[in-house]
C-alpha cells in the first residue's frame, strides 16, 4: 500500500513539507539517497479503497480494498502494515472530521464511507523501515537538520496515538524481530555475579511472538494482554502491566537492559552499571520519548502452573444484574489481590488467573462469584494449565480487544485503601451505576503489582505499587461522528475522570491507558518528583525536541495547538 517515492515526487514534498532546505543534506531527496532509496510515501491505511485522496480524484485499488475490507478489524494485518495503526484516533486528526480516512469499522463495505475524500488525517508523511542503528541515526541527523519531527512505530497499538503524528518521519521498527535466550545474561558493563535468567528482544518483536519463543526455551515471560502490543516500545517503557503482575511484578520490574540510539547519534546501552540515569528514565518515562530503542533484555521465570477463572453471565436489561456482581468483586478484591489472582472484568464478565493457589483452593476463593453467576443463568469454568503458555492461546488470542475503531481506554489505578473502607468501595460502585446508566462500559484490568516486592528504582508512577485494579471509562467515536459529538463524548470522559480522581486522591495512572486529556497528566501519569527528573533528562539528550508524542515527557500545552487533537485540550 505505501510504495517507494521517487526523487523528483521528494524533493516536490520536500518543498511541500519542510519549506527551502538550508542546506542540499537536509533535503529528502538526498536523505533517500543516504539510504539506499529506502524511504516510502505513507498513505492511510484504507487507502486503496477510495476514489479521491486529499480531494483529488484517483483509481481505488480493488483487489487491495477487498483485503482490507475483509481484515479491517484484524489486528494482525495492521499490525504487519507499515501505515497499520490499531485505533482511529491514531489516524485521523480529530479536530477535523473531514480529515481522515476511514471505513465503516462495523461494516467496512458501507458505500458512504467511500464517497468521502481520502485525507492524510493525522498520519505521517513519510516512513523508513528501520533495519538497524545506522538508519536512525541518520533519521535523527536529518530530523535534526531539516526540523521534521520524528514518529516510532512498531504496530501501532496505542490508545494515545503517539506512534503517529501529522506531517512525522515515521521510524517502522517492526521487522527487527531476533530474539535470544540466555539463562545467565549479565548486562554489558556489570561484575559476573549480576546474573539473570532473560529474553532479549529487537524493538520490532510482539508479544504473540515471545509467548511462543519463550514456550520453547520452557521459561515464562511476562507481558502484556494483547498478542500485538510490542515488548521494547510503550509497554515496557511506560510501566507494562501484565495479568501475572499481581506476583511477578511489571514490565519495568523485569528489564535488566535496554540498547537505544538517542537523539544525539549516539548508539547507547543503558542498565544497571551504564547510563543509568537513562536506563532508570526508560522505565517508566515513557516511549518515543528519549531515543529509538533497538532492544531489550528482560528477566523470565521459570514455567508456571496457574489455576484460570472463566465466569460470565447474560446481562439483563440496562444491566441491572452486573451491579450484584462488581459489587461482590469490590468487597473481595483485597482478598483475591493477596492470593495472586489478575485478569480483566468486563462487567459481567471476568477471566483471572493465578500461580498461587490449586484448582480446589481457587474455586472456594471465588465460590461467591460462582454462585451469583450460576443464579444468573451463567457458567464459570476453573481449570488449572500447566503454562501461561496453554491459558494465553485459549483465553487470550480469542478474546482479543476489538481494533479498527477509535476507543479511548481512560483508566485510572485505584489502590489498596479504596478497598478497605466502606465510603471508598460504595464511591466506587456509585462509579460503576453512573457508568452503566449511561450506557458506558466497564473496563478492569487487574493487574496492580501488590504482592512483588523487589522494586528497583524506576521512573514509572509511584501510584502503582499502591494499586489493585486500573479501572476505565471508555470513550468510543464513531467512524462518521462530528467534531460536536466527538467533544461531547470527551466531556462526559472527562466527567467520569474527575470521578475516579475524586475516589483516589494521590492515585495515578497508567498514561499509555489513560484518558489522553488528563489536565495534570504530569502528575497523574508519573508523579512531580519523577516528572521534574524525567525532564531534566529529555532536555539531555533532546534537547532540540526531535521526538515528541501527545503528553508524553517535554510536551507543551502550546504543542497541542498544532496537533490534531487541538479542538479537546
Amino acid at each position: 500500500m505505501a510504495s517507494s517515492v521517487s526523487k523528483t515526487l521528494l524533493v516536490l514534498l520536500a518543498a511541500h513539507l519542510l519549506g527551502v532546505a538550508a542546506a542540499d543534506n537536509c533535503t529528502l531527496a538526498s536523505f533517500n539517497i543516504t539510504l539506499g532509496g529506502r524511504l516510502q510515501s505513507l498513505k492511510p491505511f484504507s487507502f486503496p479503497c477510495f476514489s479521491q485522496y486529499n480531494g483529488i480524484p484517483m483509481g481505488p485499488d480493488e483487489a487491495a480494498c477487498k483485503v482490507i475490507q475483509s481484515n479491517y478489524s484484524d489486528p494482525f494485518l495492521r499490525a504487519n502494515s507499515v501505515n497499520g495503526y490499531m485505533y482511529n484516533q491514531a489516524e485521523i486528526c480529530a479536530s477535523e472530521p473531514a480529515n481522515q480516512c476511514l471505513l465503516d469499522n462495523s461494516d467496512p463495505t458501507n458505500p458512504p464511507a467511500l464517497d468521502a475524500s481520502c485525507n492524510q488525517g493525522n498520519m505521517p508523511s513519510f516512513s523508513l523501515e528501520v533495519q538497524g542503528p545506522k538508519d536512525v541515526v541518520e533519521a535523527f541527523r536529518f530530523s535534526s537538520c531539516s526540523g521534521t519531527r520524528l514518529s516510532i512505530k512498531n504496530s501501532g497499538h496505542d490508545f494515545l496515538g503517539r506512534s503517529s503524528g501529522q506531517g512525522t518521519l515515521s521510524l517502522w521498527t517492526r521487522h527487527l524481530q531476533s530474539m535470544h535466550y540466555n539463562p545467565a545474561f549479565v548486562p554489558i558493563g556489570c561484575n559476573a555475579t549480576s546474573k539473570y535468567d532473560t529474553i532479549t528482544v529487537q524493538a520490532g518483536v510482539n508479544f504473540d511472538e515471545v509467548y511462543h519463543f519463550a514456550n520453547a526455551h520452557n521459561v515464562t515471560f511476562i507481558g502484556g494482554y494483547s498478542p500485538t502490543v510490542g515488548v521494547s516500545g510503550g509497554w515496557t517503557q511506560t510501566g507494562g502491566h501484565s495479568i501475572l503482575s499481581p506476583v511477578y511484578g511489571l514490565g519495568v520490574d523485569r528489564v535488566v537492559q535496554y540498547k537505544i540510539v538517542t537523539p544525539d547519534g549516539k548508539y547507547r546501552i543503558a542498565n544497571e552499571c551504564q547510563n543509568q540515569e537513562l536506563f532508570w528514565a526508560l522505565r517508566g518515562g515513557g516511549g518515543g520519548t528519549f531515543g529509538v530503542v533497538m532492544e531489550s533484555t528482560h528477566r523470565v521465570e521459570p514455567r508456571v502452573s496457574i489455576v484460570s477463572a472463566s465466569i460470565k453471565f447474560p446481562p439483563k436489561a440496562n444491566s441491572s444484574n452486573v451491579l450484584p456482581f462488581l459489587d461482590i468483586l469490590v468487597n473481595n478484591a483485597v482478598k483475591w489481590a493477596h492470593e495472586g489472582w489478575g485478569g480483566h472484568i468486563s462487567g459481567n464478565s471476568l477471566i483471572n488467573v493465578t500461580p498461587l493457589l490449586s484448582l480446589s483452593e481457587a474455586k472456594d476463593s471465588l465460590s461467591e462469584a460462582i454462585a451469583y453467576a450460576k443464579s444468573q443463568g451463567g457458567t464459570a469454568v476453573i481449570e488449572e494449565f500447566p503454562s501461561w503458555y496453554e491459558f494465553y492461546q485459549k483465553y487470550v488470542v480469542p478474546n482479543a480487544v476489538t481494533v479498527g475503531n477509535a476507543h479511548f481506554a481512560a483508566t485510572r489505578l485505584i489502590p489498596k485503601t479504596v478497598f478497605e473502607t466502606a465510603t471508598g468501595r460504595a464511591d466506587l460502585m456509585k462509579f460503576f451505576s453512573v457508568l452503566l446508566s449511561k450506557g458506558g462500559s466497564v473496563y478492569i484490568p487487574v493487574v496492580g503489582p501488590l504482592l512483588y516486592k523487589d522494586v528497583k528504582p524506576n521512573s514509572a508512577t509511584p501510584a502503582w505499587r499502591d494499586a489493585i485494579w486500573s479501572v476505565g471509562a471508555d470513550g468510543f467515536w464513531a467512524w462518521n461522528s462530528t467534531l460536536q459529538t466527538r467533544e461531547q463524548k470527551v466531556a462526559e470522559m472527562q466527567d467520569m475522570t474527575a470521578v475516579l480522581e475524586e475516589i483516589t486522591p494521590g492515585s495515578g495512572a497508567y498514561s499509555p491507558e489513560a484518558n489522553p486529556f488528563t489536565k495534570d497528566w504530569q502528575e497523574a501519569w508519573w508523579g512531580s518528583e519523577n516528572y521534574g527528573k524525567l525532564l531534566k533528562i529529555k532536555e539531555k539528550y533532546d534537547p532540540n525536541g526531535l521526538l515528541s508524542c501527545w503528553k508524553c515527557v517535554g510536551w507543551k500545552e502550546t504543542d497541542a495547538q498544532s496537533s490534531c487533537f487541538a479542538a479537546f485540550d
